[in-house]
């Protein structure tokens, strides 16, 4: 009787947990064609390098490239600066590998890949020596394109771009994602549901000091970023960055074009002094902007200095 008895506890107990799963799994898929419906591809989609990168853009003239940070998507691009484009500027944003609807190589993909795609993919549209501006995770995206490829790039703009390694650990969550195993069963079955829990306070912690803007509330596309497979790119990307910093850092006195390096100093995401005084000080061509009081997400809360920057750069390398 005892063995019956375990069969059935063994028997429940598999059912509630095929049932969770299954139910965790209905629940990632419904809210992957929320996410998808409610921001759907912009732009075009370009086949480089094994991927095939989706690129929005707006505009003629002055080529301008603007790259997302973790957690973004082309939207963050689109919904803030497009609306503002003065005529005479050619807005291109890219969605980064993995992210927002493009597709990513198999494969470690570093800061390096990433820009190489992107410039990849840009030439193929037929565009040559765009300004390169970038926002966070972007700004090491930015920063490599702009190593790799010195003569394609007269400016470079870099909104709290990540540019050094920092000390603190990577959090475990993004180990986890990455892990055999239990890294795609968490990434399919538990982030969609419980991020969409975390999205509101995320995007709230990241403006900290500052109240959070109504435009990101309407138009920033966090809901596609906990998609599993976008999920995984994002922290594959968190967990390589520190070391791909700590080796392109050591490159950063070889870069000759103009470079604008706008932080806020209240920035808990990426710290103003690791990242953006830091770079200020090993280039000495750059110019530093300092946003009093600001937060992180620049591109929602301060586009008008964004804008001014990048208004500068254009004047600057004509």
């Amino acid at each position: 009787m005892a063995s019956v008895g375990g069969f059935r506890l063994f028997t429940l107990i598999a059912a509630i947990l095929i049932g969770s799963a299954l139910g965790l799994g209905a629940t990632s898929t419904v809210l992957t064609q929320r996410a998808e419906a409610r921001f759907p591809p912009e732009g075009k989609f370009v086949e480089v390098g094994g991927a095939r990168l989706h690129v929005a853009e707006t505009g003629q003239g002055r080529p301008i490239v603007v790259i997302h940070g973790a957690f973004g998507a082309a939207q963050d691009v689109t919904a803030t600066l497009f609306p503002v484009a003065p005529p005479g500027w050619h807005l291109i944003a890219p969605d980064r590998p993995g992210h927002g609807y493009s597709t990513r190589p198999s494969g470690p993909v570093t800061p390096a890949d990433q820009a190489r795609l992107l410039h990849d993919a840009v030439r193929k549209m037929g565009i040559e020596r765009p300004i390169v501006v970038g926002f966070s995770y972007g700004g090491a995206v930015a920063l490599a394109w702009a190593l790799q490829y010195p003569d394609e790039v007269p400016g470079l703009v870099l909104l709290n771009g990540a540019s050094y390694p920092w000390d603190s650990p990577t959090a475990l969550i993004y180990d986890i994602a990455g892990a055999p195993v239990v890294g795609p069963v968490m990434n399919h079955l538990v982030v969609p549901a419980v991020g969409a829990l975390l999205l509101d306070a995320g995007g709230a912690n990241a403006f900290k000091p500052e109240p959070v803007p109504e435009l990101f509330t309407e138009k920033a596309p966090l809901p596609l970023t906990i998609r599993p497979a976008s999920f995984a790119a994002n922290a594959e990307d968190v967990r390589e960055l520190k070391e791909f910093l700590r080796a392109q850092s050591r490159r950063y006195g070889e870069l000759k074009m103009p470079v604008t390096i706008v932080i806020a100093d209240q920035d808990n995401s990426v710290g103003p002094d690791i990242h953006g005084r830091a770079l200020h000080r090993d280039v000495p061509q750059s110019k530093l902007v300092v946003i009093p009081g600001a937060g992180h997400p620049v591109l929602y809360a301060h586009r008008d200095v964004v804008m001014n920057s990048i208004r500068e750069m254009v004047t600057a390398t004509r």
